[in-house]
């Protein structure tokens, strides 16, 4: 009994020591380390260089937190208010906010080493379009800055993936992806299939597909799921028991053999059609993808028209 009671006091014993809390500092949602930050991103959206320069301090040292190079220097203010001044000059509708349902927290600790600042942690939202590519840019990051007692910003340590600007910094130079075919086994196809609509044959028009192909365009909504062959069959058999299609005029042609991707015939077509209930005439212009595998069968159709002029 004596052996298990004192096992008991260990078990206890360790789960107090373990389980004690020690505060190191405080964490506030208003203070003026925070309004300081506010105050940057103004300056930051508006350009304001001048009052930037009065929210840094001298000797302010800004750093990537996913920095590679161990032995990159961190900028300095002078350095930091000029990539600010190239960043809007470069872009447009610069934006830097803090992230939606997020807030800052501004930490005072205790230690010694952080006696001199307060320590604002924010999830930070950064938008844009470049300049000059018009390349749209929207990202999240996250940012710890520390705010001395002069309420000056002494440093920033910034963690952001580098990734969604790649395009923007890419289109700057030109870079080509392919070739452009006027005349084409592809394009050959293409035609085959949208002029046996004009006819009737709908065996010649779904010959062209893979018999996995998907269906798309403008009659469905984005986050609807691409229709399956059999699902566009009966969507295209309902459309011709309206409409009795008079003529398919092509006004435009071209196969893009993509290196980044699978090759894509892209077509523009005169449609001129009747609505059977009434005997309305109706011409509308159409435009058409058509993606292609390596064996020339289409596997991909997307369709883009007016579904108002039906």
């Amino acid at each position: 009994m004596k052996t298990k009671l004192i096992a008991l006091l260990l078990v206890v014993s360790s789960i107090s020591v373990f389980g004690q809390k020690k505060k190191n500092g405080t964490v506030y949602i208003d203070h003026p380390a925070i309004d300081i930050i506010y105050q940057m991103y103004d300056a930051v959206n508006t350009n304001n260089l001048e009052a930037l320069d009065n929210l840094l301090s001298d000797d302010f040292k800004g750093v990537w937190g996913d920095e590679m190079n161990k032995d990159r220097e961190p900028s300095t203010k002078k350095q930091f208010i000029d990539n600010i001044e190239s960043w809007n000059t470069k872009n447009r509708y610069h934006s830097l906010k803090t992230a939606n349902n997020a807030y800052p927290d501004a930490i005072k600790y205790n230690d010694e080493n952080f006696k001199d600042v307060t320590l604002v942690y924010c999830w930070e939202a950064i938008s844009g379009v470049g300049g000059m590519t018009g390349v749209k840019f929207s990202q999240r990051r996250h940012t710890q800055y520390a705010v001395n007692s002069d309420n000056k910003i002494s440093f920033s340590r910034t963690y952001m993936n580098q990734m969604p600007f790649v395009e923007s910094w890419r289109s700057r130079n030109n870079l080509s992806d392919g070739k452009i075919y006027s005349n084409h086994p592809n394009i050959n196809t293409v035609r085959k299939a949208m002029h046996a609509l004009q006819y009737g044959n709908m065996d010649h028009f779904f010959e062209a597909f893979d018999e996995n192909a998907k269906f798309d365009g403008l009659f469905s909504d984005w986050e609807d799921e691409d229709l399956s062959m059999e699902e566009f069959k009966s969507l295209q058999a309902d459309f011709l028991n309206n409409y009795t299609i008079q003529s398919v005029d092509n006004k435009g042609i071209k196969y893009y053999e993509f290196d980044s991707q699978r090759g894509l015939v892209q077509s523009w077509w005169r449609l001129s059609i009747v609505r059977k209930s009434d005997s309305k005439a109706i011409v509308m212009p159409v435009m058409v993808n058509h993606r292609f595998n390596d064996e020339g069968k289409i596997v991909k159709q997307f369709e883009a028209w007016n579904g108002d002029k039906l």
